[in-house]
Formats: structure tokens, sequence, C-alpha cells
């Protein structure tokens, strides 16, 4: 059971990154990942390591001198996987957030307020000892950030200063690629100076330059003036790296960094490497949030680039956690029976214990029911599980299922057991876009459609603004309209398709309301007959990526090898991707986790299969939506992109007692979050599938969960139950008339 936990930011170097190491300022922002030491039972504990033993010595050096403070308990655990892409660790700072978050929470342990002012003094001078002690040069600034948060702007030797975030500047990230060597590049650039020391110093000056010029750009608070600024700071900024990588001969922009600057330049934007460079990290700069999500699809399409998600900066410094960091990991869980379970789930999530009685039975009143829909009799209930080992982007999720199939909980479990093995699954997103559709059609005598698509062109603005006035609160949370396009389907039909950032709502009522908005205003310009106004649940533009890696050892069972159980879940993927009539049953198995988590949750389950099942075809032939290979190394990889049109808000989310506690359970952040856990969970039952066919066959597999049912249809009752199932695995013929007379025989015995 997690007592304590207490976290730390990582950061982002806005500007000033090399300039900083020559004396200058650089401005320094704390992002939305974090580092959790936590006093917890996890069998996947971290190890400890170098960085994290010198926190803990500083701060157990300094408690100790502390008159009146109680000894620090054992060296906490800390998680940084949140800071992963996938095997590797993006440059946001883990390293010093680890260090802050350790001496975080031991000085939290001691009875010390990690958000108090003069407490966090004393984090930043233990982390950095601590932090300079085992990694040696450095400026110093992540550590800085990991304890302040927000905003710094930072200077070797002084103290920091906090720098309000502008509210009109929108920052996005973006992976370049590959990791980057940070203290080998500084090594380089050092050496490169003390060879060529005037060409340094020019190099170092226009970096200054850059900074200073940043920073009039960061202070205006006109969005056009500082956009400008910073622009032209950018650009100067990245011909001063071009210096110091032709002087040092380090890869400082690399040619994915290149692509990624290139384009933003020719969105009016500006963007630059954040950190030392060499394939890692950019980061970006707009006024608007829509124009970095063009961006990322721009650069995901041409160059196969992808946004770090939607990462926050200026973020909380240290802090204590209200929710901390859970293990999935529950040995036995399955055998704990549904009061133990409860009590798990509870303990794990500090979710109180009397709220689990919003799943029991009848838990949705009659009164409530006849609100939902019409004509209520009655309702039905399934049962809601939960699975567990799910470890998505470096943080783990207990996930609840709703499902009457048997075998279908318990599969995606111990698939996210193996898949776990690998480092679990890496997940992102994106935008939540959808598409809000109106059709036109042509009365005799009207335009013709060429001349009709160039009206609806030529207003597009006025449309846009139109769309945004339907739902203004959705502009006030940084959402609303992003494209319109037009597309001829008949010569006599044509249909507009607008595009609607929906944030954290699936969207629904909201498209269909821009819909009927629009309907009348493109009939007009056009003198076509609008029809239908509705969304499309074909949601290609918000989907989930998922990817995983797993270990030959991990897929081994009785009777088979790892090696040999890999080989037949790529065959069987190669099966499904040639053949329509085996995809779309491969397809049912991901769906299977899928839709479990999506009844759980109070989604739309219905609008989330017709779009799977519609981008699984929309290429002309139906195609899985999960595949798998065998890398070179022998490892399994599998990945899925699925449309995810799920919402934490509005909806059944917040009607029905069941879904709402079950998001709680599930704890996702953001939407996008939710549709990455569901593409996560299909995933490994897809998984979970494709081994038993490969190897044992899902017979086997399913024998004994499906006799279960029968046992249950036949009456059985108790410690019958487990008896009964028994006897019918062993007489191979699980059927409901053998589970009776079985039953009748086991009775007779009793007696």
């Amino acid at each position: 059971m997690t007592r304590l936990a207490v976290s730390a930011p990582g950061k982002a170097f806005l500007i000033g990154e090399y300039a900083v190491l020559a004396g200058a300022t650089a401005l320094v922002t704390a992002v939305g990942r974090r580092a959790v030491a936590a006093d917890c039972d996890d069998p996947d504990r971290p190890p400890a390591s170098p960085l994290t033993e010198a926190a803990y010595a500083h701060v157990r050096q300094f408690l100790s001198e502390s008159a009146g403070t109680k000894a620090p308990g054992p060296l906490t655990s800390v998680d940084t996987g949140s800071f992963a892409a996938g095997a590797r660790k993006l440059g946001l700072g883990s390293s010093a957030a680890a260090v802050a978050a350790v001496v975080g929470f031991h000085l939290a342990e001691a009875g010390h307020d990690p958000e108090d002012p003069a407490v966090r003094a004393v984090a930043l001078r233990l982390a950095q000892a601590a932090h300079a002690q085992v990694q040696g040069g450095g400026s110093g600034a992540d550590v800085a950030c990991a304890v302040l948060g927000g905003t710094i702007a930072f200077t070797r030797g002084e103290a920091p200063v906090p720098v309000a975030h502008p509210a009109w500047l929108h920052v996005g990230f973006f992976d370049a690629g590959a990791p980057a060597d940070t203290a080998s590049f500084v090594q380089q650039v050092r050496a490169a100076g003390e060879r060529d020391p005037a060409a340094y110093a020019a190099a170092t000056a226009q970096l200054r330059r850059a900074a200073e010029l940043f920073r009039s750009g960061y202070d205006s608070p006109d969005a056009a003036i500082g956009l400008t600024a910073i622009r032209d700071a950018v650009a100067l900024h990245n011909d001063g790296l071009r210096a110091l990588q032709r002087m040092s001969d380090a890869p400082i922009v690399t040619a994915n960094i290149t692509a990624i600057v290139d384009q933003a330049a020719r969105m009016g934007l500006a963007a630059k490497p954040s950190g030392a460079g060499g394939g890692d990290l950019v980061v970006v700069f707009a006024s608007r949030q829509a124009d970095l999500d063009l961006l990322a699809e721009r650069l995901q399409r041409e160059h196969g680039l992808c946004a770090i998600g939607r990462l926050p900066v200026a973020a909380p410094g240290l802090r204590r956690d209200e929710r901390p960091p859970l293990s999935s990991r529950m040995s036995g869980f399955f055998r704990l029976g549904v009061d133990g379970r409860r009590d798990a789930v509870a303990s794990a999530t500090r979710i109180a214990r009397d709220r689990f009685a919003a799943l029991d039975p009848g838990s949705l009143d009659l009164g409530s029911a006849d609100n939902l829909i019409e004509n209520v009799i009655g309702t039905l209930e399934l049962p809601l599980a939960v699975a567990t080992n799910f470890r998505i982007n470096g943080r783990d999720f207990l996930v609840p299922m709703a499902v009457e199939e048997a075998s279908v909980v318990a599969a995606a479990s111990n698939a996210a057991k193996m898949i776990r093995a690998g480092g679990g699954f890496y997940a992102r997103s994106d935008p939540p876009w959808m598409i809000a559709q109106v059709q036109l059609t042509a009365p005799k005598g009207s335009q013709s459609a060429e001349l009709a698509v160039a009206a609806v062109h030529a207003a597009r603005a006025d449309l846009l603004a139109l769309a945004d006035s339907a739902h203004p609160r959705l502009v006030a949370r940084g959402g609303g309209a992003r494209d319109l396009l037009v597309r001829v389907l008949a010569p006599d039909m044509l249909v507009v398709d607008v595009v609607v950032d929906c944030q954290d709502a699936m969207g629904a009522n909201l498209l269909n309301t821009i819909a009927e908005v629009l309907a009348p205003r493109l009939s007009d310009m056009t003198g076509w007959t609008a029809g239908l106004r509705i969304l499309s649940n074909l949601a290609d533009r918000r989907r989930a990526h998922v990817t995983c890696r797993v270990p030959p050892g991990a897929l081994a069972g009785r009777g088979f090898s790892g090696a040999a159980a890999a080989a037949g879940i790529a065959s069987a993927s190669r099966f499904a991707e040639l053949d329509p009539y085996r995809a779309a049953t491969h397809n049912k198995g991901v769906m299977n986790g899928v839709d479990a988590v999506a009844l759980a949750t109070g989604q739309d389950w219905r609008a989330i299969e017709a779009g799977a099942h519609a981008y699984a075809g929309l290429t002309g032939a139906y195609r899985p939506l999960a595949t798998w290979r065998v890398d070179a190394d022998g490892w399994l990889s599998g990945a899925i992109s699925l449309p995810a049109a799920v919402g934490v808000v509005g909806g059944a989310t917040k009607v029905h007692p069941a879904a709402r506690l079950a998001l709680e359970i599930l704890g996702p952040s953001s939407g996008a979050e939710l549709g990455q856990v569901m593409a996560a969970v299909g995933l490994a039952s897809n998984l979970a599938a494709l081994r038993a066919l490969a190897t044992e066959g899902i017979q086997r597999g399913h024998m004994s969960l499906h006799a279960r049912s029968v046992a249950l249809g036949a009456g059985a009752q108790g410690a019958e139950v487990d008896l009964l199932v028994h006897r019918l695995v062993e007489s191979a013929e699980i059927k409901h008339d053998r589970a009776v007379l079985l039953l009748h025989e086991l009775r007779s015995e009793t007696r």
C-alpha cells in the first residue's frame, strides 16, 4: 500500500541551453512528465541508482544535523517511466527530476512540506549538490526547474528567477527520433572552443543575443509582436547551433530536426532543438494550439515524425501527489473474491471503500434508467472486472472491463504481463479532431459542383468562425473548428466536412450542433439543398497509436518455446493481413478488449465499433487493426492504430454511477489517454488470442472458463461450481445437458 508520494517535473529548455554555459541567461520550463518517489510495495520497484543514492545521502545528512528531526527511512524508489518513448528516455530531465523527487520525499517524510518555499530552497541546494556530485558539469538549470516548477530564468551562479508564462504562447514538443548524449556534445563543443576561441566566442555571442531577443518576445503581452520576436530569436539561435556544429563536428542539428524546423517556418511558427540537440527533442512555439496540431499532422504524414502529445509547460514543482502511481501487478488478484478485490483496488487507487457500492446490483435504479432511455422495463447487468498488469507510457493502470464473455479479462491481463516484460506499451494520440458533415444536393438548374465547391472555399474563414460561434465554451477551452473540406461525391452531391477539436469530450452533440448551424449558410451560398447534418463516426483523425515489444521468453509455454510462439503469432498476423475473412475474426479479438473498456467507462461503444471497422476497410480492403512482427533480435513487436472517439466529460460518464467509478479507478488524465488505454487493451487481447491459436489452440484456453459458464447455467452453486467444472473438462463434453447430468450425480454423491 502506498503511504506517501512526492513528485517532481521534468524540464525543457525554451532558449539558452548552450549560452547558459557561457554565462548567459536561459529560459527553462517545467513540463508535465513527473518523476515520482513513493513508499510502496511494488514488485517492479526500480533499483536505486548512483544519483538517487547521492540524493538520499545528502538529505539524510541534512536531517541528521537538524534539531528535532527524525531520521529518514530507507531510500525510496523513484518511477521515471513517464519520461520514456518506447525503449528510450526523452530529453526531458528525468535524472534531475528523480534527484529532486528523492530529496522532496525524504523531506516530506520528516514532516516538511515540499511546496513550502523555504523547504524548496533547502531541496534545491541538496538536489543540486547530489546531481553535481554524480553527473558533474552541466548548468544545474534542470534541477532548479524540477524543484521550483513553473518557468525560470536561470543564470549560473545566481538564484533562479520565476517568469510568468504568457497566456498567448502555446508550446509543442516533437520527437526527432534519436537519443542525444548531452555530456558528449558539450565536451565536443568545449574542446572545439579551446581549439578556436574566436569562433567559439562568436557563436556563443550569437546564442546570447538570441536568448535576449527571445526573452523580449516572451515578455511581450502582444501575441503578434511576441511571436515575431521569438521567430527571429529562434532563427538566430539555430544559426548559432549550426556554427557550433561546424566547429565541433557534434551532430547537433540533425536531418529530422531540420525537417521540423523548416516545416514550422513554412507555417509561420518557430522551432528549435530543446537541450543539446542531436535528434532527441524539438520545441515549437505558436500563438494557437491549432497551428501546433496542424504541424503535427503534416510532420507525421510527410516525415513520420511525432508530436509528444499535448505536454503542459510551467508545470508545478515539488509536491505531494494525492493519487500516487499504483502497481497493476497484483499477484493472486483473481483468488481474492469480490470483497477482497474491492479492498485491493480501493487501497491501490485511494478511492473510499464505500464508493464501490456503486457497482452493486441495482446501483442503476429504475428511475435513473427510465431517464436514460425510452420505454424502460428494467436493467440489464454485466459483470464489471478489473484487468491487471497494464503499464502504458511508464504508468500503471488498473483497467475496468465490462463483458459477458469468459476469458476476455484473464487473457488481456495475462498478455499485458507478457508485454510488461518488454517494458510495457508505448502510446501516443492524434489531436482530438472529429468531423461534422453537411450533405448538399443539387436541385434542378443549380450551379455546377465545381462552382459550389469554389463558393464554399471562398467563404472558408467565415464558415470556420460561424462553427466556433456555436460553441464558445469549447473555444475558450482551446478547442473549436480546425479545418473545412469539400468533397464531390457525385455530380449532384457534395459533402462539407468540418474538422473540430473536441478536447476531452467524445463530441457527438457539439458536432451535430455545428453541422446544424452551418447548413443554412452553405445552402444560401451554393444554391444547393442541405440534407443530412451529422457527425462522422469514422474518427480517422483522432486515433490512438500503441506499440509494444515482447521478449520471446515471456511467450513460452508448456510444450512450445518463445521463439516458436513469436513466429506463430507473426504468421497469424500475416494471415489476417492477406485474408479479410481472417481479418474480421482477428479484429473481433481486438474489439473484445476495446468494447469491454468502453462499456465499463460509459463510452459509445457502437460508435467505436463502427469507426474501427470502417477504418480497417479504409484502404478498400478490410485489414487487421493490430499487426505483429518478429524483429531481428527475436523479440515480437506489435502495433495498433485505432480511431478513439472517447471522452472523459459528459454523457454516461456523468450519469451512470458505475461508469463514473470505473473512470475513477482507471484515472485517465484526458480523453486521449483513455483512448490509448483502450487501444492497449485491444492489442493485448489480440496477442492473447493469437498466442493461443498459434500454440495450443484457442479451445483449450477457453475450455475451463467456458465450463464455468455452463456449470452456472446448469444450476451449480458455491463449492459445486469448481467440482462440476473439473468433471466437465475431464469429460471433454462441455454442454448443458452433460452438465445437468454430472451435477445430478455430484449431488447424489454428496447426499
